[in-house]
C-alpha cells in the first residue's frame, strides 16, 4: 500500500473502502509519516506548532517546531525506550508518556498515538461512534496513565482509507485538549 494524501493539492475523491476493509487496512498500516499542525492546551499553558510524525512498526519518531521554526522537542522510541531532545538537553525513559509527563507535567496519550492518529481505536477504548460511511468518528480512550480522553475525528481526507484530517482529543480529567490538523499523509 503506497500513496499520499494531502489537502495541498486537489485530489479526486475516490470511493472509500468498505468499513471492514478500511479497518483491516488501517490496523495493518505499520509504516507511515504525516505532517500537520498541533495544538496542545492544558489548564496551565498552550503550545502550538508543526508536527512531523514517522511510524516504523512499533516505534516512532516525532518532532515539533513552532511556526517560526524553533524546535519544541524531538522524540524517538525504540526497543530500549524513549528519548526526548528539548531545550538543548537529552532525556531518556522507558516510555514516551512517562518522559513527557516528567518533562512537561502533561499526561498525553502518546503511547496510543500510533493507533488514534490513523483512526483506529485501541482494545481498551469504549463508546465507539461510526458515521454512515463506516468511519470511526469518536471513542473514549483510556491512555497508559489511566486517563480518559474523548477522541473525535472531525474531518477526513477523500482517499480510499478516509485517513483523518482533523483530530481533537479532550481530557475528561482536567480539560486538556489536543488538536491535530494533518496536512499530509505519506504511506
Amino acid at each position: 500500500l503506497t500513496g499520499c494524501a494531502s489537502n495541498n493539492s486537489p485530489l479526486k475523491p475516490v470511493v472509500p473502502l468498505s468499513a471492514q476493509q478500511r479497518q483491516l487496512q488501517l490496523e495493518q498500516l505499520q509504516e507511515f509519516s504525516l505532517a500537520g499542525a498541533l495544538n496542545v492546551k492544558s489548564p496551565e499553558e498552550s503550545v502550538s506548532g508543526s508536527l512531523n510524525w514517522q511510524q516504523q512498526g512499533p516505534y516512532f519518531q516525532a518532532n515539533m517546531t513552532t511556526f517560526v521554526g524553533i524546535s519544541v522537542f524531538e522524540l524517538e522510541t525504540d526497543a530500549r525506550g524513549a528519548t526526548v531532545k528539548a531545550d538543548g538537553e537529552t532525556h531518556k525513559a522507558q516510555s514516551a508518556s512517562a518522559l513527557l509527563d516528567y518533562l512537561s507535567g502533561w499526561s498525553l496519550p502518546i503511547e496510543e498515538m500510533p493507533l488514534w492518529i490513523k483512526g483506529v481505536a485501541s482494545s481498551e477504548s469504549f463508546n465507539h461512534q461510526w458515521d454512515a460511511q463506516g468511519r470511526l468518528t469518536s471513542f473514549t480512550l483510556k491512555d497508559s496513565q489511566g486517563r480518559d480522553w474523548q477522541v473525535s475525528y472531525r474531518e477526513f481526507f477523500p482517499d480510499a482509507l478516509a485517513l483523518p484530517q482533523l483530530i481533537v482529543l479532550d481530557s475528561k480529567a482536567d480539560g486538556s485538549r489536543i488538536k491535530l490538523v494533518v496536512r499530509k499523509w505519506q504511506l
